[in-house]
C-alpha cells in the first residue's frame, strides 16, 4: 500500500503497476485527492481499483496489505503518527524519510518506540530511498578493503533548482546572510540535523562506536551574481546561492568520518553528483552522478521490499541487508 500520494507515491505507483506487483491501498493527508482513483493521480489514464482514503478515517486492520511505502516527511516525529497506525495493524513499513535511515541516531527515544511497536506485531521498520546506494552503501564498500582506516570523507552536490520555490527557499536560495543565519543556521528548519545522520549510519554499521555527532549549516556564496531559472533572475553577491552542511562523526577507536554536503545553483558545467573518499590504506575515491533522482528514489524503495518482508521483526537498518538488487520482472 501506500502511504502519501506525492511525487515519490505516485513514482513507486508507476513501478510498481508496470511489474505487475499488486497495490491493494492508498492513504493521504484530507485534501483534494481524497476518494481518487490511485491510477489516475499517477497519470497511468486508467484506474486501477484503489480509491485513496483519508489517512486519518482509513480502517488499516482491514486493508490486507504486507508492506506500507510511507512517503510524508523527513521527521520521525512527524511520521509517527503513520507507523503507529501501520505497525499496530500488522503492516511492515518502508519509509523514504531520512530520519528513518537510522532512527537511532537521529532520534534514541523515538527509535526505541518503533522498534519495540513494530516487534510487538511480529513486522519490520526500514528506512530507505536514493541514499542507499549513493550515500550509504557507496561509503561502506569503499571501506571494505581497508587494513588501515584513519578517515572517511563525503561530499555531494545537489542542484537547488530541481526542487520547487518552496524547497529552495529551504535550500535558503535568495536570503540575505542575516536571514539565513536566523532561519537555517540557527534553527534545523526543514533540512538541519538530517544529512549527518549519513556518516554516522555509515561508522556504525562499519562496527564504530558513535562518541560525538556535530553539524553545521551555512550560506554557499559568490562573489558574481548567479541566475536562478526558477527566480527568473539573477542572484546578486552575498546572497545565499543554497545550504552547506559539514558534519563529523568521532568514534570511540579513533577513526572519523565528515559530509560536507552543498545544496544549491549550480554553476554553468556542474552536475550533481556525490563522492566518499578514504585516507587510510588502500586510499580510495568512488564518485556517483546521480540522474532521475525521483524514480531512483522510489525504486530503491520498490526493489527494497523482499528484504524487509523476509527480514526479523524490528527496526532493521538496510546496512544489515546487503547492497540493493535490481528487480527486473
Amino acid at each position: 500500500m501506500i502511504y502519501g500520494v506525492g511525487y515519490y507515491g505516485m513514482e513507486a505507483v508507476r513501478i510498481l503497476v508496470k511489474k505487475g506487483w499488486p497495490i491493494v491501498a492508498a492513504v493521504n493527508r484530507a485534501g483534494p485527492k481524497i476518494g481518487e482513483d490511485l491510477g489516475r493521480l499517477a497519470g497511468l489514464n486508467e484506474d486501477l481499483g484503489v480509491v485513496v482514503q483519508d489517512c486519518e478515517t482509513a480502517d488499516y486492520a482491514t486493508l490486507d496489505a504486507d508492506i506500507a511505502l510511507v512517503v510524508q516527511t523527513e521527521r520521525l516525529s512527524l511520521n509517527f503518527a503513520a507507523y503507529q497506525r501501520l505497525l499496530g495493524a500488522g503492516i511492515n513499513v518502508i519509509c523514504h524519510g531520512s530520519e528513518s535511515y537510522f532512527p537511532q541516531g537521529a532520534d534514541p527515544s523515538l527509535a526505541e518506540k518503533i522498534d519495540a511497536l513494530a516487534k510487538r506485531n511480529g513486522v519490520t521498520f526500514t528506512g530507505t530511498g536514493i541514499w542507499d546506494f549513493s550515500r550509504i552503501w557507496a561509503g561502506m564498500l569503499i571501506a571494505g578493503p581497508c587494513t588501515e582506516l584513519r578517515s572517511l570523507t563525503h561530499r555531494s552536490l545537489t542542484n537547488a533548482e530541481l526542487a520547487n520555490e518552496r524547497m529552495m527557499r529551504a535550500y535558503g536560495v535568495d536570503m540575505t546572510q542575516a536571514e539565513f543565519l536566523e532561519k537555517v543556521t540557527k534553527v534545523p528548519g526543514q533540512l538541519g540535523e538530517l544529512y549527518k545522520g549519513v556518516p554516522a549510519h555509515v561508522m556504525h554499521a562499519l562496527g564504530f562506536t558513535i562518541k560525538n555527532v556535530t553539524e553545521r549549516r551555512e550560506p554557499v556564496l559568490s562573489n558574481q551574481p548567479m541566475w536562478c531559472r526558477i527566480l527568473n533572475r539573477f542572484l546578486e553577491p552575498g546572497i545565499s546561492l543554497g545550504l552547506r552542511i559539514i558534519a563529523l562523526v568521532e568514534t570511540v577507536e579513533g577513526p572519523t568520518a565528515s559530509a560536507h554536503i552543498e545544496l544549491r545553483l549550480l554553476a554553468e558545467g556542474e552536475s550533481e553528483n556525490m563522492t566518499w573518499a578514504v585516507d587510510g590504506r588502500p586510499s580510495s575515491k568512488i564518485r556517483i552522478d546521480r540522474a532521475d533522482g525521483v524514480h531512483t528514489s522510489a525504486s530503491c524503495m520498490v526493489n527494497r521490499i523482499p528484504d524487509v518482508i523476509a527480514a526479523p521483526p524490528g527496526i532493521r537498518l538496510i546496512s544489515q541487508f546487503g547492497p540493493l538488487r535490481p528487480s527486473l520482472t
